[in-house]
C-alpha cells in the first residue's frame, strides 16, 4: 500500500515516515510551499527523506494558500472576526487540495501527517479520537475536514502518549532535527506578532469604544482587539473590563463586565458533520482550542445558520472561531461560530 507522508522537517512528520516505512508501507514524502522563506524547511524535509531513503516530491500553493487563506484571515479581522486559519487551512489546504493531488498525481492508497490525533470506529462510522498525548491533541484543529475523508488518512504519532516518546525514538533512529523546536505562532506570521501583522494588512482605523452606552475612549482597529480581550485599551475605570461585543459596520467596540461575555446559545455557519447528527446522544461542545467541553442541550437549523444551545454557560464565544464537537474520545464534527444573536 502506499502512503503520503506530509513533511515539514520536524520531528512528528519525520517520525510519522519513519513509522510508516517500518510498518510495510510504500512512503512517498510530499512537502508544500505556501508562502516565500520557506526554503529552510523544505530542504530539513528533504534531508529527512534521503536518510529514510524515500522519494520526496513539493506542491507550490502559494497562489491559492494566499487566496483561500492569507487574504481571508485579513478579511475576517477587519469585520471585527477572530478566525482561526489552522482549523480552515486543514480543510481546505493540507486535508483538501493536497489530499486530492497525491491521490491524483502520485496514486497513493493513504495520506499521512504529524498531526496529533487518532482514528477509530463509532456507530460503524471512522472517526477521528482525541490523541494518547492529552497535551498536544489537535482533534480539535480537524473538526472541519469533511468525514469521508478520514478513512484515507493515518496519524502515526497519535498513539504516542508524549511527545518526548516521539524525539527518543527519532533520535535513536538517527534522524536529524529531532530536537528541533516547533512554533507555537501562525505559520505566516514569520516571526511577527499577531498585532505587527495586523498593523502590516490593515493599519490603523481608529474608532470608538462604547461602555454603558457612551463613547469613553478610541481605538486603533476592532482588528487589534477579540472578544474577551482585557487589555489594550488605557483607559482608568477602577475595574477589570472586557470586549463584549465588535461592531464592525460602526467601527465600534462594546465593554463590559465578564459575566457579560456568558453566553449559552448561539450560531454557527460552515457546519460539518463527520458522524451524522441523527447518531449525536450525549454531545460536548468546544468552542476554543483548551477550552472546557460542554454538554450540549440542542441544535436546530435556523434559516442558513445552525444555532447551539448549551446546558451551562460558556464565556467569549467568539465569531470566527471554530466549534468542534465530542462524543466521549470522538470527534463528531464541527463549525464556525457566526454570530452570538
Amino acid at each position: 500500500m502506499k502512503v503520503a507522508v506530509a513533511m515539514s522537517g520536524g520531528v512528528d512528520s519525520s517520525v510519522s515516515a519513519l513509522l510508516l516505512k517500518k510498518r510495510g508501507f510504500e512512503v512517498i514524502g510530499i512537502s508544500f510551499l505556501l508562502f516565500d522563506n520557506q526554503e529552510k524547511s523544505l530542504e530539513e524535509a528533504m534531508k529527512v527523506a534521503e536518510a529514510l531513503e524515500i522519494p520526496h516530491y513539493f506542491f507550490d500553493l502559494r497562489e491559492v494558500f494566499k487566496r483561500e487563506i492569507i487574504e481571508s484571515f485579513i478579511n475576517e479581522y477587519s469585520l471585527g472576526r477572530t478566525p482561526n486559519p489552522c482549523a480552515l487551512c486543514n480543510r481546505k489546504i493540507k486535508f483538501g487540495l493536497v489530499l486530492e493531488l497525491v491521490k491524483r498525481d502520485l496514486g497513493v492508497d493513504f495520506y499521512a501527517t504529524g498531526h496529533y490525533v487518532e482514528k477509530g470506529f463509532y456507530k460503524s462510522y471512522p472517526l477521528l479520537k482525541i490523541s494518547r498525548n492529552r497535551k498536544k491533541d489537535q482533534s480539535y484543529f480537524l473538526s472541519l475536514i469533511p468525514g469521508e475523508r478520514i478513512p484515507e488518512l493515518l496519524f502515526p504519532v497519535g498513539e504516542f502518549e508524549s511527545k518526548d516518546e516521539v524525539r527518543n525514538l527519532a533520535e535513536r533512529e538517527g534522524l536529524k532535527f529531532w530536537k528541533k523546536e516547533e512554533s507555537q505562532e501562525v505559520c505566516f506570521f514569520m516571526g511577527k506578532s499577531l498585532v505587527e501583522y495586523l498593523e502590516e494588512h490593515l493599519g490603523e482605523r481608529e474608532g470608538e469604544i462604547i461602555y454603558q452606552g457612551r463613547v469613553v475612549g478610541k481605538h486603533k482597529g476592532i482588528h487589534f482587539y477579540t472578544i474577551g480581550q482585557r487589555r489594550g485599551f488605557n483607559l482608568p475605570f477602577g475595574k477589570p473590563l472586557y470586549v463584549v461585543k465588535i461592531e464592525a459596520k460602526t467601527n465600534r467596540i462594546h465593554l463590559g463586565e465578564e459575566r457579560e461575555l456568558e453566553r449559552e446559545e448561539f450560531y454557527l455557519e460552515d457546519i460539518n458533520f463527520q458522524l451524522p447528527l441523527e447518531y449525536w446522544e450525549s454531545p460536548r461542545a468546544q468552542i476554543r482550542y483548551r477550552t472546557e467541553k460542554v454538554p450540549v442541550k440542542e441544535i436546530k437549523r435556523e434559516g442558513e445558520f445552525w444555532k447551539i444551545i448549551l446546558k451551562k454557560p460558556v464565556k467569549r464565544v467568539t465569531p470566527g472561531q471554530v466549534c468542534a464537537f465530542y462524543e466521549g474520545e470522538f470527534l463528531l464534527g464541527g463549525g464556525v461560530i457566526a454570530k452570538t444573536d
